[in-house]
């Protein structure tokens, strides 16, 4: 249990901690010199004080005082079979009432079942309660949420744990080793075998597969950034944490910076990759919003539940990365026991009495209410509660209770069996697509060598549909872009047969496509629908609609929109609201036709990426396949440009299982290319100046 005084020490233990200096941290051997005993007596002293109240905890061949700050040497990670599989938890405040263990455990279950080599967890305790927080906990001090964790926690013998402490974890650390300074995912670690303390609010995961000696290797740094505050925009706080990352130019330069980052504390799923760090990756927590955070004025909390997989594949000294979401449902008690675990007691109650307990597991319930509910006289509910209490049931009466309702309690549960889940059922059914967005065919910035490449990607991964999500031409001049020499073609006839010639076209693969707000230009200006004429032309692409389509396939229903937005510096503030604002406003008001289904939106016309599930819905911004523009350049922007593919899987019920995106950016490739063109632009410019001069 934690102190709250200095504890009394003998001479040798005093300077035995003075050693410890303001690190808090100090190696056996200096400290067995210094001392003048073994190694092995060194490690005795500290249990000593352990055992007297001073939180020390072993890290290999170092002693480490429990409120002090760890930053551990990073721990390379290896690959086999140039494969590596890394499931990824956050925010699961164990020893709150808001906690979800039934996630927990299932997420155990996928994580065995996907074939997760290794586990991170960002951010695991409840932390310190405050007293306006004391009733969301069940485990309110360090050592009770110690032993809940080592005593609970699930086990594998697939893999094993890395745990980094998170913004809860941390709580523990306020004051020092004299005002309960604890380290309690070391305290924790220490216990169990499977479970591995990687320091405090970061890790570094070096991933090697055998390279040769100095070579260096891509890192994976897991993080926790975050706490019990967050913007309306999820995205914008992992932005922020990318964007601090590289404090000055030099740091693109420099081997220090992440290849991949995953990111907890904002409750989210998020994929924002495409920037200095490649892989950017927002994990989703697994809790439920509590009152305190509820209360909060300007907090949008709409947490995403679930576990994440990164997989990382290598191939020829590259190597890519796949996000894999498992969403989880929430279950409101969880951390309780059931009403009760004795079948024989709950066998022998009656309806009435069954009843009762029912709406009492649920809320507090005054005695007309319960009256009004089971349709009885107020005698004959008490003398249903005394029956109730006369069969173990913990009831408090309102007079022993504020609220003036009858309660209740149930205790924290002590065991935790969950039911093995059938993946058979589970992961039923699952369609796996391509998208591309905004190719502009006629503005010279166009790319149709990485629109071929995209295709060739496509059919190598056996795809059979792709979505196109608008502008597949540039369409007519509206911003006087051919006087500024930037528009190759414009007419609507030349540019028809510039899509039916150049756009790829692959065995086995139909593209799905709306019209965009450019190729609806020619649409407003003499009724010409070029993507009509288009799939006339070309039965491989299918006319979906002008700015927006729908297809299902089974249970999953794709909405295409084409919005005529520009993106501000958050991501994913136009997904939140265009989810909330439109498309649970069309989910409510059809709901026999949404229900049982999986919805997943995708949008063109940002020229950015993000990936999103939020509410329910999976939302990607999808890049574009269009280089550097003046118009973009004017903005002070820079393109996203690449293409994704993605699965999405459902139970047999259409609920979402598991979302998989794999983004392929291009943005490297697109700058060459139109420098290379800009260039070849340039001289046959001079040419024919210089023709002019000498005439």
């Amino acid at each position: 249990m934690t102190r709250n005084s200095k504890p009394k020490l003998t001479d040798e233990e005093q300077k035995f901690l003075d050693l410890f200096g303001t690190e808090g941290v100090c190696h056996i051997k200096k400290l067995a010199e210094a001392l003048d005993m073994s190694s092995a007596g060194v490690v005795e002293l500290a249990q000593k004080l352990k055992d007297k109240g001073v939180w020390i905890w072993k890290n290999g061949d170092e002693l480490c005082l429990s409120d002090a700050n760890v930053d551990l040497d990073p721990e390379a990670l290896e690959i086999k079979d140039k494969e590596l599989k890394i499931g990824v938890i956050a925010d699961t405040i164990l020893g709150s009432k808001y906690e979800q263990p039934t996630a927990l455990y299932n997420a155990f279950q996928m994580a065995e079942h996907e074939g997760v080599d290794v586990m991170i967890h960002l951010g695991v305790t409840a932390g310190m309660p405050t007293p306006m927080k004391a009733n969301e906990f069940h485990k309110l001090t360090a050592q009770e949420q110690i032993d809940y964790v080592v005593e609970n926690y699930p086990r594998s013998n697939k893999f094993k744990t890395r745990m980094i402490s998170g913004f809860h974890d941390m709580q523990w650390r306020k004051g020092s080793w004299k005002k309960s300074g604890i380290n309690i995912l070391a305290q924790i670690c220490a216990q169990r075998d499977d479970l591995i303390y990687r320091g405090d609010l970061y890790a570094d995961f070096p991933l090697s597969r055998g390279v040769s000696e100095g070579a260096r290797l891509p890192v994976l740094r897991a993080a926790y950034h975050g706490g019990d505050d967050a913007p309306y925009s999820k995205s914008y706080p992992i932005q922020g944490y990318a964007e601090n990352l590289v404090q000055d130019i030099s740091a693109l330069f420099s081997d220090d910076l992440p290849d991949c980052a995953v990111v907890g504390g904002q409750g989210v799923f998020l994929d924002l990759p495409g920037g200095a760090i490649k892989h950017l990756v927002s994990v989703p927590g697994m809790r439920l919003v509590s009152p305190s955070i509820m209360r909060k004025k300007r907090r949008s909390v709409v947490p995403t539940i679930g576990l994440m997989i990164l997989t990382v594949h290598f191939k020829d000294k590259e190597f890519s990365v796949q996000r894999s979401h498992y969403p989880l449902g929430g279950i409101k008690h969880d951390y309780r026991e059931k009403i009760s675990k004795d079948k024989l007691v709950m066998d022998s109650l009656n309806n009435d009495e069954r009843a009762v307990l029912k709406i009492l597991d649920n809320t507090a319930q005054s005695l007309g209410e319960l009256s009004r509910a089971l349709n009885r006289s107020d005698s004959t509910i008490k003398k249903i509660i005394e029956s109730l209490r006369e069969r173990g049931f913990n009831i408090i009466d309102p007079e022993d209770n504020p609220s003036k309702h009858y309660r209740l309690l149930v205790g924290p549960r002590s065991t935790f069996n969950v039911k093995p889940i059938n993946f058979e059922d589970y992961f039923h059914n699952t369609i796996e697509v391509g998208a591309v967005s905004d190719t502009h065919i006629g503005h010279h910035s166009e790319l149709i060598e990485v629109l071929n490449d995209a295709y060739k990607i496509f059919s190598e991964r056996k795809i059979k549909a792709v979505y196109h999500c608008g502008d597949i031409t540039n369409g007519p001049p509206k911003h006087d872009e051919h006087n500024k020499g930037e528009i190759r073609e414009f007419r609507a006839s030349n540019l028809t047969e510039d899509v039916v010639s150049l756009y790829p076209r692959v065995p086995n693969i139909t593209t799905f496509a709306i019209c965009g707000d450019h190729d609806r230009w020619f649409l407003d200006q003499n009724g010409y629908e070029i993507l009509r004429t288009v799939s006339l032309l070309r039965p491989d692409i299918v006319n979906l609609g002008v700015q927006q389509g729908e297809r299902r396939d089974g249970r999953v229903i794709t909405l295409l929109r084409h919005f005529n937005w520009g993106t501000g510096y958050s991501r994913s503030y136009k997904p939140q609201q265009v989810t909330t604002d439109t498309v649970l406003k069309e989910v409510d008001q059809e709901l026999s036709r949404y229900r049982g289904k999986t919805i997943c939106v995708l949008s063109g016309g940002g020229h950015v990426y993000c990936t999103m599930l939020y509410k329910g819905v999976v939302f990607i911004l999808c890049p574009c396949l269009q280089g550097k523009t003046g118009f973009i350049t004017g903005l002070g922007k820079l393109s996203d440009v690449g293409f994704l593919i993605y699965s999405v899987t459902h139970n047999k019920a259409g609920v979402l299982t598991k979302f998989t995106v794999e983004y392929f950016d291009r943005g490297k490739e697109a700058l060459a290319i139109v420098r290379k063109k800009s260039r070849s632009k340039g001289r046959k410019r001079d040419k024919a100046l210089s023709e002019i001069l000498k005439k």
